[in-house]
């Protein structure tokens, strides 16, 4: 494959950071994950080639150009990544992966999500119940922690 030109290669590396959530749309490759699969972005190689680790198990990488992907953007795709993390969320003394703040003690003694998979913080046990009474806007799933830290580059969501 021939090499890109170094500023290309990181200008992808800004895009897709290491940690990132990435969107498969579509890739030339018949061994390829489904378009919609889900992966974490684990870096860009020389070739500005995107390396995730696909949700599925695979590890082939995205060559832009020819294969397509995005980074997380819509609340169904937030939504889905949440509920991968729930399965994968640490058992005690992790992070909210609404907030981003240290849930002291058992992460099952605190809240479950009422918008995906996953315990959150007390408080935004209360903030969401109180959305979901109508009392406060709800916030969007692309904007909690576990999304957005990742997508702008604060490298893998590890609660």
């Amino acid at each position: 494959m021939k090499m890109r030109e170094n500023d290309i290669v990181e200008r992808t590396r800004k895009e897709y950071p290491a940690g990132c959530r990435i969107v498969l749309d579509w890739m030339e490759d018949p061994q390829a994950p489904g378009p919609g699969t889900q992966g974490t972005v684990l870096a860009v190689d020389d070739t500005g080639s995107v390396c995730p680790a696909w949700d599925s198990g695979g590890r082939l990488n995205v060559i832009l150009g020819v294969d397509g992907c995005h980074k997380i953007r819509t609340e169904d795709e937030a939504k889905t990544t949440l509920d991968w993390y729930g399965k994968r969320q640490k058992k005690e003394n992790t992070r909210c992966p609404r907030c981003g703040s240290h849930m002291e003690g058992k992460t099952a003694g605190h809240a479950l999500s009422r918008w995906a998979e996953i315990m959150v913080c007390d408080m935004c046990g209360t903030f969401e119940a109180m959305e979901a009474a109508g009392l406060m806007e709800r916030i969007p799933l692309t904007q909690w922690a576990a999304v957005k830290e990742p997508q702008e580059g604060g490298g893998p969501w590890e609660g």
